[in-house]
């Protein structure tokens, strides 16, 4: 293990005061269920502001979510976290509760982005959160690959168009080009100088475990250093209530290998614990709540379509 002893403790004492971030984020998320709820009854956002009309192509009133899609995400992740934290096993209903709304996020922003430019002659630049790839090794570590198909149509159409609103992190990026080695199109190509894992998304299906080892051990490192780090330090990914705590971008390798059959060695972190046995037995299944389901009626009949929208 390689990470720096005093950024180990600040990560290990950020990481027990997360336990408590649902309790802090729980009136955030229930004001939010109230505007989800409302969008339900009248099919429209209510913004205290004008909304930008475009001649050119109108938007759709689904199009115009803002924070109401990312809250929920972001309360079920934060949820698995503490439930991770205190019990060092991986809380695969909270993820599935979270993908169940990334998901539909993730297709919405696919549709928006493609959409934007017809609108405004100009790409979209940064319009994709950053945390966005984490949705992605969601839908991995939770064994839906349809699902994760589905989100990296987002990264693999934007991220060389630079839509997503890229960090000094390159976990991301680290992420989204795994994901294209071992079931994209296998052609991309990192879009920053000096890409920083190379070499972990060449060697994502090697049978030599020392090498895999060490890349693991990097990738969780690395990560300990980012959320430790102070904001200045442009990580900002990390430097919200969720995503810091869980090793995403080693249980996304991880769960890629086994899904094409490959042996995982028995890998531990100290900031981390045990992160080859935090992945499922089995595939889980995204969760719809009954708040989701509604939501999903009333946009279906506004016009959503799923296969229609990852076609534009």
């Amino acid at each position: 293990m390689n990470s720096n002893p005093k950024e180990l403790g600040k990560f290990l004492r950020k990481r027990k005061r997360a336990i408590k971030n649902p309790q802090k984020y729980q009136s955030v998320f229930e004001e939010n269920q109230n505007d989800i709820q409302r969008y339900i009854d009248k099919g429209h956002i209510e913004f205290d502001f004008i909304v930008q009309e475009n001649e050119r192509l109108p938007f759709l009133p689904w199009e115009e979510f803002t924070s109401e899609l990312g809250i929920p995400i972001d309360y079920y992740e934060m949820s698995a976290q503490t439930a991770l934290i205190e019990q060092n096993k991986l809380c695969t209903e909270m993820l599935a509760h979270s993908l169940g709304y990334a998901y539909l996020k993730c297709i919405i922003s696919y549709f928006t982005q493609q959409r934007f430019v017809t609108r405004f002659d100009r790409e979209h630049d940064g319009g994709v959160a950053p945390d966005s790839v984490f949705y992605l090794a969601m839908a991995v570590i939770l064994q839906q690959p349809k699902h994760a198909s589905h989100i990296f149509r987002l990264f693999e159409v934007g991220y060389a168009r630079h839509w997503v609103n890229r960090s000094k992190s390159h976990i991301g990026d680290c992420m989204i080009l795994l994901f294209d080695a071992a079931n994209g199109s296998k052609s991309m190509t990192p879009i920053v100088d000096g890409f920083a894992y190379a070499d972990i998304v060449a060697d994502w299906n090697t049978e030599d475990f020392d090498r895999l080892t060490t890349h693991l051990t990097r990738l969780c490192d690395d990560q300990v250093t980012q959320v430790s780090a102070p904001p200045s330090k442009d990580f900002f990914e990390f430097n919200n209530m969720n995503w810091g705590f869980t090793p995403y971008a080693a249980l996304m390798l991880l769960a890629l290998r086994a899904q094409h059959g490959l042996s995982n060695p028995d890998f531990s972190h100290p900031g981390f614990g045990n992160v080859t046995q935090l992945q499922p037995d089995a595939p889980v299944a995204l969760v719809e709540d009954e708040l989701l389901s509604q939501l999903l009626t009333r946009i279906r009949a506004q016009g959503f379509d799923e296969e229609t929208a990852l076609q534009a």
